[in-house]
């Protein structure tokens, strides 16, 4: 102890913060040079909060002198940490916190607390006690795949496609069509739309190759049942040829 600690355990002698307090389910600590009663919760294992609300007689929890006693209340035991089917265990460490675990784990406070509703007070854990890590999972995405059946307009017309129902993005791809100016149009477009067509959209095919032509469209309204058409058409005047490939994407 050194000279400034022996003086102010001095001053506190015969003072009410220097006088055991009492401690009925716990035991009385001696405080030392260097302690704080962060440092002393954490070395028996209670919370903090525990710790301060058994030492009544402490009025400011930050400012502790050698030579004061201390209740130290006992342990409160661990709560089962109940089923965790969707994570792991952790065994909570000296120094841990909720914020601290969530953020070494990439999950949020609230999910833990979730997870462990066995916790009542969020600021209150002990090391030694078991949590249960939400594992986070992943998100289902819905990807169809279609075949485009050909018309008698084009029988010898193949295509394929894929629908992401979670953006709506819609990707075709079509080979074996004849030229647009086969039907007096002047390109090619996919027409996607609801079963009774009340609304419908257009996004214009691209040649990859003088065989194969394909459309990337992310839909803007919402269908469960797609309906995909492959059809020239000529801009000016506005005129839809024969459809040469359809389908209808189930899901």
């Amino acid at each position: 102890m050194n000279e400034v600690d022996k003086k102010l355990a001095a001053d506190l002698q015969g003072g009410k913060e220097h006088q055991p307090p009492p401690c009925p389910h716990g035991r009385h600590y001696t405080v030392q040079s260097g302690d704080t009663m962060y440092l002393i919760a954490q070395r028996f294992g209670i919370c903090l909060e525990e710790l301060i609300a058994a030492n009544p007689q402490v009025k400011d929890p930050n400012l502790i002198y050698p030579g004061q006693v201390l209740c130290i209340p006992r342990a409160k035991p661990v709560p089962d940490k109940g089923p965790c089917p969707l994570g792991f265990s952790y065994t909570v460490k000296p120094g841990d916190t909720l914020h601290s675990i969530a953020s070494m784990f990439g999950v949020s406070v609230e999910q833990l607390l979730a997870a462990n509703p066995q916790i009542k007070d969020p600021h209150c854990i002990s090391p030694g006690q078991q949590i249960c890590i939400p594992v986070k999972v992943p998100k289902k995405h819905h990807c169809h795949c279609f075949c485009l059946h050909p018309t008698h307009h084009c029988t010898a017309g193949m295509g394929m496609g894929m629908y992401n129902a979670d953006n709506r993005e819609l990707m075709v791809f079509t080979r074996g069509l004849p030229a647009p100016e086969h039907f007096g149009m002047d390109r090619m477009v996919m027409m996607a739309g609801c079963d009774n067509w009340d609304e419908f959209e257009t996004a214009e095919m691209r040649p990859v190759t003088p065989e194969i032509m394909t459309c990337h469209h992310r839909m803007h309204f919402s269908s469960n049942d797609p309906v995909i058409l492959i059809a020239p058409v000529r801009r000016f005047p506005l005129a839809f040829g024969p459809v040469l490939l359809v389908a209808v994407v189930r899901f």
